[in-house]
C-alpha cells in the first residue's frame, strides 16, 4: 500500500513541476505583455473625421432626432399646420 501511495505522490509531484512554466517560459510571456501594451499605449487614434460626424457616429439617435426636429419644423413653415394633420393622419392619428 506504502509502495502505491509513493507512486501516486510522485506523479503528482511530476505533474506539478511539469505544468508550471519556467523561467524563461516567464521571461517571454513577460515580455510578451510589456511589448503589446507599450504598441498600445503608444498608438493614438488619429482624429481625421469633422467633429460633426464623431458626434453622428457616436450619438446617432441625437442626429436622428435633430434631423427629424429641423425637417417638420422646415416642412411646416413651408406648408403650414395642414402638414402637421397630413402625417398625423398617415400615422393614424
Amino acid at each position: 500500500m506504502e509502495k502505491d501511495k509513493q507512486f501516486f505522490e510522485d506523479s503528482f509531484k511530476t505533474l506539478d513541476t511539469v505544468s508550471k512554466p519556467t523561467d524563461e517560459q516567464k521571461d517571454r510571456i513577460y515580455n510578451g505583455i510589456l511589448n503589446a501594451v507599450e504598441s498600445n499605449s503608444m498608438t493614438q487614434p488619429k482624429l481625421t473625421t469633422s467633429p460633426f460626424k464623431n458626434l453622428v457616429i457616436n450619438y446617432p439617435w441625437r442626429f436622428a432626432f435633430g434631423a427629424a426636429f429641423v425637417q417638420t419644423s422646415i416642412c411646416t413653415l413651408i406648408f403650414g399646420a395642414n402638414y402637421t394633420h397630413f402625417i398625423l393622419k398617415i400615422l393614424g392619428g
